[in-house]
């Protein structure tokens, strides 16, 4: 059995209360269509992740091959003049695209 203050307390809801600013009694603004769809130009998370920001995974590789860019080039072009298809198709591809 439940007491007479359980019973009688509010459900939450995205109102104001809850919002830090303190304007009791006004609805938080979500950004929302009232289909639920955000507005455009309105993002569902305004404090994500910054532009520019790498990604974990891009920054552990660039790590792990920091000093060695040198040395793997060489190495690349040592096989694709060796007769190594892939690694000919390889410095090509990157001799081109820097040429653009």
């Amino acid at each position: 059995m439940t007491s007479q203050a359980e019973q009688k307390q509010p459900v939450a809801s995205a109102t104001a209360a809850a919002d830090p600013g303190g304007r009791a009694g006004e609805p938080v603004s979500t950004g929302r269509l009232q289909d639920g769809r955000f507005r455009p130009g309105v993002s569902g998370n305004p404090a994500g992740r910054l532009p520019g920001t790498k990604n974990r995974a891009t920054k552990a590789a660039e790590e792990l091959l920091d000093g060695e860019a040198e040395a793997l080039t060489r190495k690349a072009v040592e096989l694709a003049l060796g007769g190594d298809t892939v690694a000919l198709r390889l410095c090509l591809e990157r001799r081109l695209i820097s040429q653009r």
